[in-house]
């Protein structure tokens, strides 16, 4: 006599037709790996826009300037400015996110932003390179009257590293 009980050899004969019918998990595996690269795939295209690229960047810098207390003032217009314009231009020209990570870089360039008005001439490089005459002159005509000392580029070269 076996020591097995009969409800086991029961279920035992009827579990494994169960388990070789239902066939092979690898077209299952298959499915969720194409799936995964679909979605990966599609959030790239997303996140390579230009328009997402230049709203995390107004996110960031609309968070540090909260912090300083000054988001309303003339240099965060004359930044959403730029930033309109390189959104408007990166548009008309099919440029992508790494294109204008590209342009926006020397608003990161530590080495070169010591102060407050080279923040401006940097911002006034970007506006030539993008071919706003009108904005980069602008832009001059501002970096003339900056004061050197203020709170708000003081936060915004402590937030750029200098």
């Amino acid at each position: 006599m076996s020591d097995v009980p009969v409800s086991v050899t029961n279920t035992a004969e009827v579990i494994q037709p169960v388990v070789e019918s239902s066939g092979s998990i690898w077209g299952y595996v298959a499915g969720g790996v194409a799936l995964l690269i679909l979605a990966g795939f599609i959030a790239y295209k997303k996140l390579n826009t230009p328009a997402f690229i230049i709203n995390r960047v107004r996110k960031r810098n609309q968070k540090e300037m909260q912090k300083q207390g000054v988001e309303n003032s003339d240099f965060m217009i004359d930044l959403d400015k730029l930033f309109d314009s390189i959104l408007k231009y990166a548009n008309e020209n099919k440029k992508t996110g790494g294109d204008v990570i590209k342009i926006i870089a020397p608003l990161n360039d530590t080495a070169r932003i010591k102060t407050p008005r080279d923040m401006y001439q940097s911002m006034i490089y970007i506006a030539n390179d993008i071919h706003d005459v009108a904005l980069a002159r602008e832009l001059k005509n501002k970096s003339k009257q900056v004061k050197s000392s203020s709170s708000l580029m003081n936060g915004l070269l402590k937030r750029a590293g200098v």
